[in-house]
């Protein structure tokens, strides 16, 4: 690629405006992109970036392509996880829970908590989520004592496969 003689920027920042950005980025591989933007607009050939940075020269033409047509807001790095945002759950939803299991007393596993909080507040809520929760509460997390469960062999087996479920209590 290093035949091209120049690289085309788009004006969509000055390069005063550019180095702002620089100096007040925390994102490291932003940094980088924004510097190859800085260099692509000082005249600077694609090669020569890409030695500079140390990265692949696509790299570089990738990065000036999403800067050509959406400016710097196209060089953000994607942290992922869901477009809408994390739902927030309500505290009283578990504050309730935590009543109801301190009430009733006994091992409550995720499934029922799942259970009863979709049956009261007509709420799925993910058993990670409730498994945190529940934590955050201070509830701690038992698991089923292993026994011979009379000497079946099948029962054993079913037992090893993971068949319990996790539980919680006070």
């Amino acid at each position: 690629m290093g035949y091209m003689s120049h690289l085309t920027v788009v004006a969509h920042d000055t390069e005063h405006g550019l180095r702002k950005k620089l100096s007040s980025a925390h994102d490291e591989a932003y940094k980088n992109r924004l510097k190859a933007v800085l260099l692509a607009m000082q005249g600077k050939k694609r090669y020569e970036i890409s030695a500079q940075l140390t990265v692949d020269e696509k790299s570089v033409t990738t990065w000036l392509q999403r800067y050509n047509k959406e400016g710097t807001v196209a060089l953000i790095s994607n942290y992922g996880g869901r477009p809408e945002g994390n739902p927030k759950w309500e505290t009283g939803v578990f504050d309730e829970l935590a009543q109801e299991i301190d009430a009733t007393g006994g091992y409550w596993s995720i499934p029922l908590m799942q259970a009863w909080i979709r049956k009261r507040f007509k709420k799925d809520i993910p058993e990670q989520t409730v498994w945190y929760r529940m934590d955050k509460l201070k509830y701690s997390y038992k698991s089923a004592r292993p026994s011979p469960v009379e000497g079946s062999t099948e029962k054993q087996e079913a037992f090893k496969k993971g068949a319990s479920y996790r539980s919680w209590s006070r």
